[in-house]
């Protein structure tokens, strides 16, 4: 229950942050929504009480709110001041860096400060953000050999190698005297080729076995999370932490309120999380390696243990032998034979059903690899009993660690892999999982890549997350689709729960602010049609062009370059378009041009229509050129089609429509970024009008004023 005192708390609170804050102003839908926020996660019981958790409905809140609306700071406030009182973190999970970086530079600790409600903040990263000190000093060694053959070669001149030593040592230096905390993103220009060698993943990890345990700074890292009463993650690390069982990266879901910002893309990325694949020769030659490493197991931790290095020898061996087997039944699959038409031929199992063969060759796989996982953890465990005891040996005890966790984190993924390649549906109503072989030709060789995705994320969340968390908030400015939050909630699984939906009014005033035109087009399936129209339309556009920013959406690079193509050379000058600069180059010469009283004009892709903030004059016109339907050219989208035709659903609908209406509510979204904005998104498809599913998804857009083909309609 929410009670009186923490009611005014967050009213005196929320006034201290005013009082702070330039240029604040009372916004309705955000002090709704921080009350909305504060109503749900005080369903929580309290520390002391022992009450069950109630049904995760009651502790889940789904809360649209477009931008203005003041999402960060409501539910930052209201998260913070519930999770004092329940006793338990803050968890904030965003999905772009950009947030990430706002949310722990500026917004929350100016919100803690100003509130004066204490605590730190922390942004938690994965262990291979961080460099591992042990390998780093690995690495400096290993680089003297490598430049004393560089300056052979190359006497008189610093080479790469040298260069590479020199940055290595100064981060080693950096490090030791506290100027590096370790931490990638702190030290930018290190490439992937020498961060690989300086890194390491949780099965390479040596843990307390490691000489530089006491300063590692992934340790550290982890010691900062541990204290901080606010966590900010991205999606990814989320998922990750939850697909380990929750708590292993982050604190557990039961000691947790996690607030997930921009949740819209979290049905899709939960989806790839829990995916999993692996290069069927590629692990056979792995295992041979396993095999071979046996012996030097053997010998470093003696007659006590020598049975379990015998297995690993012994089951390594008859694990290559079964993906050996695996390969072979591939390769003789007519479906799987590469040709010069078609270098990477994909075979697709309908209906998640495989045939006997493979039940055969995975059971084998499987039992190898989770046996030879146990049999390493307990080696690993022998070695570790044994450092220290002989110093002469200590190099040889750490290498052999490494060398045994990088090989159980290899067979963990072929492990998952075939668990996920041979499950069945639990009955005709559950979601099936995807699976497909391809055949990947690289120079010399033929590899057999073996996958396998839930189609559908749903349950994993129901299990890993809703079920378990002491509270969520999930928020976005694009939640529903056509007009509703069905299409989420379903594939979220929160559809199982009576969860309260908000959406939040506007600061906006649309109908003044802006018009949607949708002109009379040729329809864009007739490519060369529709692109000659649309090339004709820019062109009158850019014509009457002011000192104004336009930008254009298209959902195809061909027809974005071809378009471009096509325009008088003095129109194309003044046209950015993606791919000839980065993004952020292309946005700072837009906005340059803007500010010296030019016209300019961006095309872009789908990466502009997400995370691009053009307000005022640098963005008076948004033109999108096509309805951006999903095209099911994937395994995964395929299979999730078939599910829903066979339940008597359709896919058009309920997949390509609804992802079609959130994108084009984030397209559109480009053009009104603040209460003084005014312009129009013109919409070069008249599927938008002339089609019912159409005018679906025109209704789920903002309220604009609507002129289809020259007349004003309603919607």
């Amino acid at each position: 229950m929410l009670t009186d005192a923490i009611k005014q708390e967050i009213r005196d609170r929320l006034a201290a942050i005013s009082k702070a804050m330039p240029g604040f102003r009372s916004r309705p839908a955000q002090r709704l929504m921080i009350a909305e926020v504060a109503k749900t996660l005080a369903n929580c019981p309290d520390p002391e009480s022992k009450s069950a958790k109630p049904d995760p409905g009651k502790v889940i809140l789904c809360c649209q709110g477009g931008t203005g609306t003041g999402k960060s700071l409501a539910y930052s406030l209201a998260g913070m001041i519930m999770a004092k009182h329940k006793a338990k973190k803050l968890v904030i999970s965003s999905s772009t860096i950009a947030l990430q970086e706002q949310l722990t530079t500026r917004d929350l600790p100016f919100f803690q400060r100003a509130a004066q409600l204490g605590g730190t903040v922390e942004l938690a990263k994965g262990r291979t953000r961080y460099v591992c000190v042990y390998k780093l000093g690995q690495a400096i060694a290993d680089m003297q050999q490598i430049t004393m053959f560089g300056r052979e070669e190359r006497a008189g001149e610093e080479t790469d190698s040298e260069a590479i030593r020199k940055d290595i040592e100064s981060m080693a230096t950096d490090f030791a005297e506290g100027r590096w905390n370790g931490d990638r993103d702190a030290r930018p220009g290190i490439t992937d080729d020498v961060w690989k060698h300086i890194t390491t993943d949780r099965h390479g990890c040596l843990n307390r076995a490691c000489p530089s345990f006491r300063n590692c700074a992934q340790v550290q890292a982890r010691k900062r999370v541990k204290e901080a009463s606010v966590i900010v993650v991205n999606h990814d690390l989320l998922l990750a932490d939850l697909a380990m069982g929750g708590g292993k990266i982050l604190p557990a879901p039961e000691d947790c309120f996690y607030m997930i910002d921009e949740c819209h893309n979290l049905p899709e990325k939960a989806v790839s999380s829990f995916a999993s694949s692996h290069f069927v020769n590629s692990e056979r030659r792995s295992a041979e390696k396993l095999a071979n490493l046996a012996a030097a197991i053997s010998d470093a931790i003696g007659k006590t243990h020598a049975t379990h290095a015998e297995r690993i020898h012994d089951e390594a061996e008859q694990l290559k032998e079964n993906l050996s087997d695996a390969y072979s039944y591939f390769a003789s699959l007519s479906q799987l034979k590469p040709t010069r038409e078609c270098p990477r031929p994909t075979l697709e199992f309908e209906q998640s059903c495989v045939p006997e063969e493979f039940h055969e060759i995975g059971g084998n796989i499987q039992n190898l690899t989770n046996s030879l996982m146990g049999l390493l953890e307990e080696c690993q465990q022998a070695v570790n009993d044994l450092l220290g005891t002989d110093r002469s040996k200590q190099a040889l005890f750490e290498k052999l660690l490494a060398d045994m966790g990088f090989y159980m984190g290899r067979l963990e993924e072929v492990n998952t892999t075939w668990s996920l390649f041979l499950q069945e549906p639990a009955n005709d109503n559950a979601p099936p999982v995807a699976k497909w072989i391809e055949a990947v030709k690289f120079k010399t060789t033929v590899d057999f890549q073996l996958n396998a995705s839930p189609v559908v994320a749903a349950g994993y969340l129901r299990r890993m997350l809703w079920e378990k968390a002491a509270g969520v908030v999930l928020a976005s400015a694009t939640m529903t689709t056509m007009g509703n939050f069905d299409d989420f909630l379903r594939r979220t699984g929160l559809a199982s729960y009576d969860v309260t939906t908000v959406d939040l009014p506007s600061p906006f005033d649309y109908e003044t602010q802006g018009t949607i035109n949708i002109p009379a087009m040729p329809n864009p399936k007739d490519y060369e049609k529709h692109t000659a129209a649309l090339t004709d339309r820019l062109i009158e556009d850019l014509g009457n062009q002011g000192p104004e920013g336009m930008l254009v959406l298209f959902t195809s690079r061909r027809q974005m370059e071809d378009v471009a193509g096509r325009l008088p050379a003095a129109l194309r000058g003044r046209c950015l378009v993606q791919g000839e600069q980065s993004k952020r180059e292309i946005i700072e010469e837009h906005c340059k041009r803007i500010d010296a009283g030019k016209p300019s004009v961006i095309f872009g892709l789908s990466s502009f229509t997400e995370g691009v903030d053009l307000p005022g004059a640098y963005c008076s016109m948004v033109v999108i050129t096509k309805l951006p339907f999903q095209v099911p050219d994937s395994p995964v989208l395929r299979a999730l089609s078939d599910w829903i035709e066979r339940r008597g659903g359709n896919p058009f609908i309920e997949i390509s429509c609804t992802d079609a209406s959130r994108k084009l509510e984030q397209a559109v979204g480009r053009l009104i970024r603040t209460e003084t904005d005014y312009g129009q998104v013109v919409i070069t498809d008249p599927r938008l009008w002339d089609t019912r599913y159409g005018r679906a998804i025109l209704k789920g857009l903002p309220p604009f004023r609507v002129i289809a083909k020259g007349k004003e309609v309603r919607v």
